[in-house]
């Protein structure tokens, strides 16, 4: 399962899992059992069959109903679609969750491999550019986790990395922190859009609507007044709005694999400019027939 020396790697707890740069292999995990049956594909009411363009036990991706469909839901309003309405920017950082406390956890040996990329002692020590740094401190960042402090660099240093960790580590920030300060420092001004399409340079996937809600909150932190456009897609919501969010440029993209498929075979979004893929809960989306549509 593990690539040395090509993929570093540590375990620290729970199920491996990969991030990296530019390789369609290169995932992340953050491996924890969560409500909902399958893929979020492109309709509400995807069902065990052939449903709503998801993948579901019992059934397979929806094709009648599903990526086939015109952008409106046949048969219902965009009412009756789920709707979230997006925090103001300057809301963005008023809700802080403290994670898990891991002061004891500071013994604790992490193996990584290849094992020449020293830790990260302190958010201020990162080479990350003074925006980022600035959007760290505002999200109250006291301690890198040990997922971060060994994560942090490997990415920042350019190598794709496989890592598990346990809920509340602070999984999401140790891939989001290298990845916007990659896009910073390499990727041109332009590369968010190519006229009415969409150019993302990363995609990070997440096999639920609400895992990818949470990825996507946590990225509009991290991209706050960088000039980068945090977009989320994901089924079971009017899609016209994802749409329009899309035409007006993106730069991170946080997706369901249903509707990403849908977005993609549409031509609202391009994978040519995408440099940066995570995977996050990359088991669950393998095991949950991912490959059938992507690989």
């Amino acid at each position: 399962m593990f690539r040395p020396p090509f993929t570093p790697q540590f375990q620290w707890g729970g199920r491996p899992g990969a991030f990296g740069n530019g390789s369609p292999q290169s995932a992340y995990n953050s491996y924890q059992p969560r409500a909902g049956g399958g893929f979020d594909g492109g309709h509400f009411r995807g069902g065990r069959g052939r449903g709503g363009g998801g993948y579901s036990r019992g059934g397979g991706f929806g094709q009648e109903n599903g990526f086939n469909r015109p952008l409106q839901y046949q048969g219902e309003s965009p009412s009756h679609a789920y709707h979230r309405e997006e925090k103001p920017e300057e809301e963005i950082f008023k809700e802080h969750t403290p994670g898990i406390n891991f002061d004891q956890y500071e013994a604790i040996k992490v193996h990584i491999s290849p094992n020449d990329i020293p830790p990260m002692e302190s958010f201020a020590s990162m080479n990350t550019p003074l925006a980022l740094k600035e959007n760290v401190a505002r999200c109250r960042y006291q301690k890198p986790t040990p997922v971060q402090k060994y994560g942090i660099p490997v990415v920042l240093c350019g190598h794709d990395l496989m890592a598990c960790a346990q809920t509340g580590s602070g999984k999401t920030a140790a891939y989001l922190i290298p990845l916007v300060s990659s896009i910073l420092s390499n990727v041109t001004p332009n590369h968010q859009g190519q006229g009415s399409r969409s150019s993302p340079a990363a995609l990070v996937m997440a096999p639920t609507r609400e895992l990818s809600i949470q990825i996507h909150e946590e990225g509009r932190k991290f991209t706050y007044r960088t000039g980068i456009r945090c977009v989320v897609v994901y089924g079971g919501a009017d899609p016209r709005h994802q749409v329009h969010e899309l035409s007006r440029g993106c730069g991170l993209l946080v997706a369901t694999p249903g509707r990403l498929w849908d977005v993609f075979t549409r031509g609202y979004v391009t994978f040519s400019s995408i440099r940066f893929m995570v995977l996050d809960e990359a088991d669950r989306m393998l095991d949950m027939g991912l490959s059938h549509r992507f690989v």
